[in-house]
Protein backbone atom coordinates (compact mmCIF):
# COMPACT_ATOMS: atom_id res chain seq x y z
CA UNK A 1 0.00 0.00 0.00
CA UNK A 2 2.69 2.40 1.04
CA UNK A 3 4.83 1.53 -1.99
CA UNK A 4 1.81 1.88 -4.32
CA UNK A 5 0.89 5.19 -2.80
CA UNK A 6 4.48 6.43 -3.01
CA UNK A 7 4.67 5.30 -6.66
CA UNK A 8 1.43 7.13 -7.51
CA UNK A 9 2.69 10.30 -5.83
CA UNK A 10 5.98 10.19 -7.77
CA UNK A 11 4.13 9.47 -11.03
CA UNK A 12 1.72 12.35 -10.47
CA UNK A 13 4.62 14.69 -9.68
CA UNK A 14 6.50 13.61 -12.80
CA UNK A 15 3.45 14.06 -15.00
CA UNK A 16 2.81 17.48 -13.51
CA UNK A 17 6.37 18.65 -14.09
CA UNK A 18 6.39 17.16 -17.62
CA UNK A 19 3.09 18.84 -18.48
CA UNK A 20 4.33 22.16 -17.14
CA UNK A 21 7.49 21.87 -19.23
CA UNK A 22 5.50 21.01 -22.34
CA UNK A 23 3.11 23.91 -21.76
CA UNK A 24 6.02 26.30 -21.22
CA UNK A 25 7.67 25.04 -24.42
CA UNK A 26 4.41 25.42 -26.34
CA UNK A 27 3.88 28.96 -25.08
CA UNK A 28 7.44 29.93 -25.92
CA UNK A 29 7.06 28.45 -29.40
CA UNK A 30 3.85 30.37 -30.00
CA UNK A 31 5.39 33.59 -28.77
CA UNK A 32 8.45 33.03 -30.95
CA UNK A 33 6.27 32.27 -33.95
CA UNK A 34 4.25 35.44 -33.40
CA UNK A 35 7.36 37.64 -33.13
CA UNK A 36 8.94 36.07 -36.19
CA UNK A 37 5.78 36.59 -38.21
CA UNK A 38 5.72 40.27 -37.24
CA UNK A 39 9.34 40.74 -38.27
CA UNK A 40 8.80 38.87 -41.53
CA UNK A 41 5.70 40.95 -42.28
CA UNK A 42 7.46 44.27 -41.78
CA UNK A 43 10.52 43.22 -43.74
CA UNK A 44 8.32 41.94 -46.52
CA UNK A 45 6.45 45.25 -46.75
CA UNK A 46 9.71 47.15 -46.97
CA UNK A 47 10.87 45.02 -49.89
CA UNK A 48 7.70 45.26 -51.95
CA UNK A 49 8.42 47.20 -55.20
CA UNK A 50 6.48 50.48 -55.20
CA UNK A 51 7.28 51.92 -58.59
CA UNK A 52 4.13 53.62 -59.86
CA UNK A 53 2.30 53.28 -56.57
CA UNK A 54 -0.17 56.08 -55.87
CA UNK A 55 -0.25 55.25 -52.17
CA UNK A 56 1.29 58.34 -50.49
CA UNK A 57 2.37 56.23 -47.51
CA UNK A 58 4.23 53.67 -49.65
CA UNK A 59 8.05 53.50 -49.67
CA UNK A 60 9.46 55.98 -52.16
CA UNK A 61 10.78 55.25 -55.62
CA UNK A 62 10.54 58.18 -58.02
CA UNK A 63 12.14 56.72 -61.14
CA UNK A 64 8.85 56.21 -62.95
CA UNK A 65 7.58 59.65 -61.94
CA UNK A 66 10.79 61.22 -63.29
CA UNK A 67 10.51 59.30 -66.56
CA UNK A 68 6.95 60.56 -67.00
CA UNK A 69 7.52 64.18 -65.98
CA UNK A 70 10.94 65.20 -67.33
CA UNK A 71 9.89 65.14 -71.05
CA UNK A 72 6.96 67.45 -70.16
CA UNK A 73 9.07 70.14 -68.48
CA UNK A 74 10.87 72.74 -70.58
CA UNK A 75 13.46 75.45 -70.04
CA UNK A 76 12.22 78.98 -70.75
CA UNK A 77 14.57 81.84 -71.68
CA UNK A 78 13.76 85.53 -72.03
CA UNK A 79 15.63 87.85 -74.39
CA UNK A 80 15.73 91.64 -74.52
CA UNK A 81 17.81 94.40 -76.06
CA UNK A 82 20.15 95.62 -73.36
CA UNK A 83 22.20 98.78 -73.00
CA UNK A 84 25.97 98.84 -72.98
CA UNK A 85 28.04 100.73 -70.46
CA UNK A 86 27.97 103.67 -72.87
CA UNK A 87 24.17 103.87 -72.79
CA UNK A 88 23.48 102.81 -76.38
CA UNK A 89 21.32 99.82 -77.25
CA UNK A 90 23.01 96.84 -78.76
CA UNK A 91 21.78 95.54 -82.09
CA UNK A 92 21.07 92.01 -80.89
CA UNK A 93 18.97 90.38 -78.21
CA UNK A 94 20.65 89.14 -75.07
CA UNK A 95 19.38 86.53 -72.63
CA UNK A 96 18.11 88.41 -69.57
CA UNK A 97 16.45 85.66 -67.57
CA UNK A 98 15.51 82.01 -67.40
CA UNK A 99 12.89 79.79 -65.87
CA UNK A 100 10.88 76.65 -66.51
CA UNK A 101 7.58 75.65 -68.06
CA UNK A 102 5.24 72.68 -68.32
CA UNK A 103 3.73 71.25 -71.51
CA UNK A 104 -0.05 70.97 -71.16
CA UNK A 105 -1.10 69.84 -74.64
CA UNK A 106 0.23 68.15 -77.75
CA UNK A 107 -0.42 71.30 -79.79
CA UNK A 108 2.21 73.25 -77.86
CA UNK A 109 0.42 74.95 -74.95
CA UNK A 110 2.87 75.60 -72.09
CA UNK A 111 2.25 77.15 -68.68
CA UNK A 112 4.91 79.10 -66.79
CA UNK A 113 5.12 81.92 -64.25
CA UNK A 114 4.26 85.42 -65.37
CA UNK A 115 7.48 86.77 -63.87
CA UNK A 116 9.44 84.46 -66.20
CA UNK A 117 8.16 86.45 -69.21
CA UNK A 118 8.33 89.94 -67.71
CA UNK A 119 11.31 92.29 -67.77
CA UNK A 120 12.86 92.21 -64.29
CA UNK A 121 12.34 95.36 -62.20
CA UNK A 122 10.35 97.09 -64.93
CA UNK A 123 7.86 99.47 -63.29
CA UNK A 124 5.30 98.88 -66.03
CA UNK A 125 5.68 95.08 -66.01
CA UNK A 126 6.51 95.11 -69.71
CA UNK A 127 6.58 91.78 -71.46
CA UNK A 128 9.94 90.55 -72.67
CA UNK A 129 10.85 91.02 -76.31
CA UNK A 130 11.40 87.35 -77.09
CA UNK A 131 10.78 84.04 -75.35
CA UNK A 132 12.49 80.80 -76.30
CA UNK A 133 11.71 77.29 -75.11
CA UNK A 134 14.12 74.36 -75.03
CA UNK A 135 12.70 70.86 -74.75
CA UNK A 136 14.16 67.90 -72.90
CA UNK A 137 15.36 66.48 -76.26
CA UNK A 138 17.32 69.76 -76.82
CA UNK A 139 15.04 71.10 -79.56
CA UNK A 140 14.55 74.87 -79.27
CA UNK A 141 11.60 77.03 -80.35
CA UNK A 142 10.56 80.67 -80.23
CA UNK A 143 7.38 80.89 -78.16
CA UNK A 144 4.35 83.14 -78.46
CA UNK A 145 2.99 84.61 -75.23
CA UNK A 146 -0.72 83.78 -75.51
CA UNK A 147 -1.64 85.62 -72.34
CA UNK A 148 -0.54 86.29 -68.80
CA UNK A 149 -2.03 86.98 -65.40
CA UNK A 150 -0.07 89.12 -62.94
CA UNK A 151 -2.45 88.44 -60.08
CA UNK A 152 -1.83 84.67 -60.04
CA UNK A 153 1.69 84.96 -61.56
CA UNK A 154 0.84 82.64 -64.45
CA UNK A 155 1.43 82.92 -68.19
CA UNK A 156 0.56 80.75 -71.18
CA UNK A 157 3.00 80.15 -74.05
CA UNK A 158 2.53 78.46 -77.43
CA UNK A 159 5.14 76.73 -79.57
CA UNK A 160 4.83 75.05 -82.96
CA UNK A 161 6.38 71.65 -82.41
CA UNK A 162 5.72 67.98 -83.03
CA UNK A 163 5.99 64.96 -80.74
CA UNK A 164 5.31 66.81 -77.51
CA UNK A 165 4.51 64.92 -74.32
CA UNK A 166 1.88 66.71 -72.21
CA UNK A 167 2.03 66.24 -68.47
CA UNK A 168 -0.67 64.29 -66.66
CA UNK A 169 -2.72 66.70 -64.54
CA UNK A 170 -3.72 65.78 -60.99
CA UNK A 171 -5.96 67.35 -58.33
CA UNK A 172 -4.34 69.68 -55.78
CA UNK A 173 -7.41 69.48 -53.54
CA UNK A 174 -6.44 65.88 -52.73
CA UNK A 175 -2.97 66.75 -51.44
CA UNK A 176 -2.11 65.97 -47.83
CA UNK A 177 0.65 67.27 -45.57
CA UNK A 178 3.54 64.79 -45.51
CA UNK A 179 2.80 63.45 -49.00
CA UNK A 180 5.74 62.91 -51.35
CA UNK A 181 6.17 65.46 -54.15
CA UNK A 182 8.66 65.86 -57.00
CA UNK A 183 9.94 69.20 -58.35
CA UNK A 184 11.25 69.31 -61.93
CA UNK A 185 12.70 72.34 -63.67
CA UNK A 186 15.70 74.36 -64.80
CA UNK A 187 17.31 75.64 -61.57
CA UNK A 188 20.36 77.87 -62.12
CA UNK A 189 20.46 76.68 -65.74
CA UNK A 190 20.70 72.96 -64.89
CA UNK A 191 17.79 71.77 -66.99
CA UNK A 192 15.87 68.54 -66.34
CA UNK A 193 16.73 68.68 -62.64
CA UNK A 194 14.63 66.49 -60.34
CA UNK A 195 14.36 67.07 -56.60
CA UNK A 196 12.17 65.31 -54.05
CA UNK A 197 10.46 66.34 -50.83
CA UNK A 198 7.13 66.35 -49.08
CA UNK A 199 4.16 68.66 -48.81
CA UNK A 200 5.21 70.75 -45.82
CA UNK A 201 2.02 72.79 -45.54
CA UNK A 202 -1.13 73.67 -47.46
CA UNK A 203 -3.19 76.83 -47.80
CA UNK A 204 -0.26 79.25 -47.60
CA UNK A 205 -1.11 82.78 -48.76
CA UNK A 206 1.76 85.15 -49.52
CA UNK A 207 2.15 88.61 -50.91
CA UNK A 208 4.82 88.41 -53.61
CA UNK A 209 6.57 91.25 -55.41
CA UNK A 210 3.96 91.82 -58.14
CA UNK A 211 1.37 89.15 -57.34
CA UNK A 212 -0.24 87.11 -54.59
CA UNK A 213 -0.06 83.40 -53.87
CA UNK A 214 -3.39 82.18 -52.52
CA UNK A 215 -3.75 78.75 -50.88
CA UNK A 216 -0.24 77.85 -52.01
CA UNK A 217 1.53 74.51 -51.56
CA UNK A 218 4.63 74.62 -49.35
CA UNK A 219 7.29 71.97 -49.93
CA UNK A 220 10.81 71.15 -48.79
CA UNK A 221 11.75 69.81 -52.22
CA UNK A 222 14.77 71.81 -53.41
CA UNK A 223 13.59 74.83 -55.43
CA UNK A 224 16.09 77.43 -56.67
CA UNK A 225 16.10 80.38 -59.09
CA UNK A 226 15.19 78.97 -62.49
CA UNK A 227 12.69 76.48 -61.07
CA UNK A 228 9.97 79.12 -61.48
CA UNK A 229 7.26 77.83 -63.79
CA UNK A 230 8.35 74.22 -63.42
CA UNK A 231 6.34 71.22 -62.29
CA UNK A 232 5.49 70.02 -58.83
CA UNK A 233 4.02 66.52 -59.10
CA UNK A 234 2.93 63.75 -56.80
CA UNK A 235 4.82 60.45 -56.59
CA UNK A 236 2.79 59.11 -59.53
CA UNK A 237 3.97 61.96 -61.79
CA UNK A 238 0.70 63.91 -61.85
CA UNK A 239 0.97 67.71 -61.88
CA UNK A 240 -0.23 69.23 -58.58
CA UNK A 241 1.38 72.67 -58.75
CA UNK A 242 3.58 75.18 -60.56
CA UNK A 243 6.70 76.11 -58.59
CA UNK A 244 6.78 79.86 -58.09
CA UNK A 245 8.68 81.18 -55.07
CA UNK A 246 11.04 80.40 -52.22
CA UNK A 247 11.65 81.83 -48.78
CA UNK A 248 15.38 82.32 -48.42
CA UNK A 249 17.92 84.52 -46.73
CA UNK A 250 20.59 83.83 -49.34
CA UNK A 251 18.64 83.51 -52.60
CA UNK A 252 18.98 79.72 -52.68
CA UNK A 253 16.97 76.79 -51.42
CA UNK A 254 16.59 76.41 -47.67
CA UNK A 255 13.78 73.90 -47.87
CA UNK A 256 10.90 76.38 -48.00
CA UNK A 257 9.40 76.55 -51.48
CA UNK A 258 5.93 77.42 -52.73
CA UNK A 259 3.82 76.29 -55.68
CA UNK A 260 0.57 77.51 -57.22
CA UNK A 261 -2.07 74.74 -56.86
CA UNK A 262 -2.86 73.06 -60.17
CA UNK A 263 -6.59 73.66 -59.69
CA UNK A 264 -5.87 77.40 -59.76
CA UNK A 265 -3.58 76.88 -62.75
CA UNK A 266 -6.33 75.02 -64.60
CA UNK A 267 -8.85 77.84 -64.09
CA UNK A 268 -6.46 80.63 -65.09
CA UNK A 269 -5.09 78.81 -68.14
CA UNK A 270 -8.59 77.97 -69.37
CA UNK A 271 -9.60 81.64 -69.17
CA UNK A 272 -6.43 82.86 -70.89
CA UNK A 273 -6.97 80.39 -73.73
CA UNK A 274 -10.62 81.45 -74.06
CA UNK A 275 -10.40 85.22 -73.53
CA UNK A 276 -6.71 86.08 -73.76
CA UNK A 277 -6.64 87.05 -70.08
CA UNK A 278 -7.89 85.85 -66.70
CA UNK A 279 -11.06 87.34 -65.24
CA UNK A 280 -11.71 88.37 -61.66
CA UNK A 281 -14.40 90.17 -59.75
CA UNK A 282 -13.27 93.58 -58.49
CA UNK A 283 -14.53 96.39 -56.26
CA UNK A 284 -13.09 99.18 -58.37
CA UNK A 285 -10.91 100.56 -55.58
CA UNK A 286 -7.28 101.55 -55.25
CA UNK A 287 -4.88 101.16 -52.33
CA UNK A 288 -1.17 100.64 -51.75
CA UNK A 289 0.90 98.31 -49.62
CA UNK A 290 0.87 100.79 -46.71
CA UNK A 291 -2.89 101.38 -46.75
CA UNK A 292 -3.43 99.01 -43.83
CA UNK A 293 -0.31 99.96 -41.85
CA UNK A 294 -1.08 103.69 -41.72
CA UNK A 295 -4.01 103.17 -39.37
CA UNK A 296 -1.83 101.33 -36.85
CA UNK A 297 -0.07 104.56 -35.91
CA UNK A 298 -1.57 107.64 -34.20
CA UNK A 299 0.21 109.95 -36.64
CA UNK A 300 -1.39 108.16 -39.57
CA UNK A 301 -4.87 108.34 -38.06
CA UNK A 302 -4.35 112.02 -37.25
CA UNK A 303 -3.48 112.69 -40.88
CA UNK A 304 -6.64 110.92 -42.10
CA UNK A 305 -8.71 112.90 -39.58
CA UNK A 306 -7.28 116.13 -40.94
CA UNK A 307 -8.38 115.14 -44.46
CA UNK A 308 -11.90 113.81 -43.79
CA UNK A 309 -12.76 115.60 -40.54
CA UNK A 310 -13.29 112.48 -38.39
CA UNK A 311 -11.01 110.08 -36.54
CA UNK A 312 -10.75 106.78 -38.44
CA UNK A 313 -10.61 103.28 -36.88
CA UNK A 314 -7.25 101.75 -35.99
CA UNK A 315 -7.62 98.90 -38.49
CA UNK A 316 -8.76 98.32 -42.07
CA UNK A 317 -7.57 99.50 -45.49
CA UNK A 318 -7.63 103.16 -46.52
CA UNK A 319 -8.88 103.59 -50.07
CA UNK A 320 -6.55 105.86 -52.01
CA UNK A 321 -8.84 105.89 -55.04
CA UNK A 322 -12.29 104.78 -56.16
CA UNK A 323 -13.02 104.14 -59.85
CA UNK A 324 -15.74 106.49 -61.11
CA UNK A 325 -18.94 104.53 -61.82
CA UNK A 326 -17.19 101.40 -60.56
CA UNK A 327 -18.62 98.78 -58.23
CA UNK A 328 -17.64 100.54 -54.99
CA UNK A 329 -18.61 103.99 -56.25
CA UNK A 330 -22.07 102.77 -57.22
CA UNK A 331 -22.50 101.54 -53.64
CA UNK A 332 -21.58 104.96 -52.21
CA UNK A 333 -18.00 104.13 -51.17
CA UNK A 334 -15.58 107.06 -51.55
CA UNK A 335 -11.89 107.90 -51.51
CA UNK A 336 -10.35 107.89 -47.99
CA UNK A 337 -13.07 105.57 -46.70
CA UNK A 338 -11.72 102.62 -44.72
CA UNK A 339 -12.58 99.09 -45.85
CA UNK A 340 -13.25 96.89 -42.79
CA UNK A 341 -14.64 93.56 -44.03
CA UNK A 342 -15.83 91.73 -47.14
CA UNK A 343 -18.38 88.93 -46.77
CA UNK A 344 -17.73 88.87 -43.04
CA UNK A 345 -13.96 88.47 -43.43
CA UNK A 346 -11.98 91.24 -41.68
CA UNK A 347 -9.53 92.87 -44.08
CA UNK A 348 -6.78 94.17 -41.84
CA UNK A 349 -4.22 93.77 -44.63
CA UNK A 350 -4.19 93.83 -48.42
CA UNK A 351 -3.28 90.14 -48.67
CA UNK A 352 -6.48 89.14 -46.88
CA UNK A 353 -8.51 91.31 -49.26
CA UNK A 354 -6.80 89.70 -52.26
CA UNK A 355 -7.55 86.26 -50.84
CA UNK A 356 -11.24 87.08 -50.35
CA UNK A 357 -11.62 88.44 -53.89
CA UNK A 358 -9.37 85.90 -55.68
CA UNK A 359 -12.16 83.43 -56.44
CA UNK A 360 -14.87 86.04 -57.12
CA UNK A 361 -16.18 86.66 -60.60
CA UNK A 362 -17.76 89.66 -62.27
CA UNK A 363 -21.43 89.87 -61.32
CA UNK A 364 -20.96 88.27 -57.89
CA UNK A 365 -22.39 90.28 -55.00
CA UNK A 366 -20.43 90.76 -51.76
CA UNK A 367 -21.29 92.38 -48.44
CA UNK A 368 -18.89 95.20 -47.65
CA UNK A 369 -18.40 96.81 -44.25
CA UNK A 370 -16.59 100.15 -44.26
CA UNK A 371 -16.01 103.35 -42.32
CA UNK A 372 -16.87 106.69 -43.91
CA UNK A 373 -16.57 110.13 -42.33
CA UNK A 374 -17.13 109.02 -38.75
CA UNK A 375 -19.68 106.25 -39.28
CA UNK A 376 -19.54 102.50 -39.86
CA UNK A 377 -21.60 101.49 -42.88
CA UNK A 378 -22.51 98.38 -44.90
CA UNK A 379 -23.26 97.93 -48.58
CA UNK A 380 -24.01 95.15 -51.03
CA UNK A 381 -21.65 95.53 -53.96
CA UNK A 382 -22.00 93.87 -57.36
CA UNK A 383 -18.47 93.21 -58.58
CA UNK A 384 -17.07 94.49 -61.86
CA UNK A 385 -14.81 92.51 -64.18
CA UNK A 386 -11.10 92.96 -63.52
CA UNK A 387 -8.52 91.72 -66.01
CA UNK A 388 -5.57 89.87 -64.58
CA UNK A 389 -3.14 91.10 -67.22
Amino acid sequence: MKQSAFFLIVLATFLGVFSALQLNHLMNRKASTTISAAVDWHEGKLLIPTMGSTNPAAPADFREAARKVVPSVVSVFQYNHVQTWFGDQEGQLRQTGQGSGVILSKNGIIVTNNHVVEIPDDPEHSIVEQVKVRLQDKRSFTAKVVGRDRRSDLAVLKIEAQDLQPIEVGDSNKLEIGQWVVAVGNPLGFDNTVSVGVVSSLGRSLGLENSVLIDGIQTDAAINPGNSGGALTDAAGQLVGINSAIASGNGGSVGIGFAIPVNTVRRVVDQILKFGYAKYGGLGIGYDSQSAEILHYPQGRDRVEQIVGSAPPDHGIILTSVTPDGAAARAGIQRFDVLLAVDGQKVDDTLTLSKVLMTKQAGDTVNVSYWSKGANRTARVKLDEIRGD
